[in-house]
């Protein structure tokens, strides 16, 4: 017979209780009981992301932004804000102000809710993302524990399923010690000069001295060297496509269909973006595969799928990368997907026309 794990039933009815309490704390805390909202970024470590850096540029900084990249690893890799910011400044003849707010892992619902945080603080004109669907991705972001509390964010989950619903209800239980300690002893602020996990596993220049931006000068394959390369193609930014009717044959549509989760905040953050009168733009990162590809490789059709229209812009790789040999080409790689400095300050130069195009757009609406 198999022994009780309770010698009483007062012992199973304490367990019990406890057990309650403990699956209920979030919905009885609600938001009285938590901490202000920036607590939830400046716990973050920097080997997560920018996020001692995203509390900064949310909560601290007060100036409308012109253009904001927000986005998981792609987008933080990706562009040199301080290049787009100084165009910027060229084009519209006077400061600017770009940033890059990025994280590791990717998701959809991590892009809606940061930027949720960013436009309730801050005015902003342009918005840029990127598919944040790299595999058919179906439950909440690594970090949702992190930046979803239920008494602040529970309806933003209205229209998912109960599953789904149940899965970000599970990670604002664990999240909620955090949130409770946060609250009777407030974080120290973020040390935004030191940045050693960055330096050391990146060897990147830290974030907060490059508007966000990580430029990371390690090498394509494992073991490798990193070589400082500036590619000569002969390629300008007149080779850089928005998706229009007129420049639909340059673009393919691969799928896989974007999964419920990320289609539900793919949408919310149209209809976010809608309310506070920003403009959307989906960059296109080209892949190490594609290198030699005369079309640009996208999931999905942004502007066709998604209310509101969001501007598509991308570059052919094979124009991109034309003339130069393998070798050469994976320099502005580090690893498969994801660019390194070489490849963020080449793929910027060129995109950064389109970028402006799109922010004299947003200035008309």
């Amino acid at each position: 017979m198999m022994r009780s794990a309770f010698s009483s039933l007062k012992q199973t009815a304490a367990f019990t209780g406890l057990l309650l309490l403990v699956l209920l704390a979030p919905w009885l805390a609600g938001q009285r009981f938590l901490p202000p909202r920036e607590e939830s970024y400046s716990s973050v470590a920097w080997r997560f992301g920018a996020y001692p850096y995203l509390e900064q540029q949310i909560f601290k900084e007060t100036n409308a932004i012109d253009i904001a990249f927000l986005g998981s690893s792609h987008m933080w890799w990706g562009v040199n804000a301080p290049y787009v910011q100084a165009a910027l400044s060229q084009h519209v003849g006077r400061p600017a102000t770009v940033v890059t707010l990025g994280w590791e892992w990717p998701g959809f619902d991590a892009v809606y809710f940061i930027a949720k945080d960013l436009l309730q603080h801050r005015r902003l004109q342009v918005l840029v993302i990127c598919d944040e669907q790299p595999i058919p991705y179906r439950r909440p972001q690594t970090m949702s524990h992190r930046w979803f509390r239920y008494g602040d964010d529970w309806a933003d989950l209205t229209g998912l399923s109960l599953p789904l619903q149940a899965a970000y209800y599970s990670g604002a239980i664990l999240g909620l010690p955090r949130n409770l300690l946060g609250l009777v002893r407030p974080n120290l602020p973020a040390d935004l000069t030191a940045t050693p996990y960055l330096n050391d596993k990146y060897h990147a220049a830290n974030p907060a001295t490059t508007m966000g931006s990580l430029g990371v000068c390690l090498p394509y394959q494992v073991g490798g060297c990193f070589v400082p390369f500036q590619p000569s193609t002969g390629v300008n930014p007149a080779a850089t496509c928005i998706y229009s009717p007129a420049t639909a044959a340059s673009f393919k549509f691969t799928g896989p269909a974007t999964t419920p989760l990320q289609f539900y905040f793919a949408r919310k953050i149209m209809a976010l973006a809608e309310s506070y009168h920003v403009q959307v733009v989906f960059l296109h990162f080209p892949t190490d595969r594609e290198i030699r590809s005369p079309l640009i490789h996208e999931r999905e059709c942004w502007p066709e799928i998604l209310a509101g229209h969001p501007w598509l812009v991308g570059v052919p790789p094979a124009a991109m990368f034309q003339g130069l040999n393998d070798e050469d080409a994976f320099k502005c790689f580090s690893g498969p997907d994801h660019f390194s400095k070489n490849g963020q300050d080449f793929f910027t130069a060129l995109i950064t026309p389109s970028l402006l195009s799109a922010y004299d757009t947003s200035t008309h609406h």
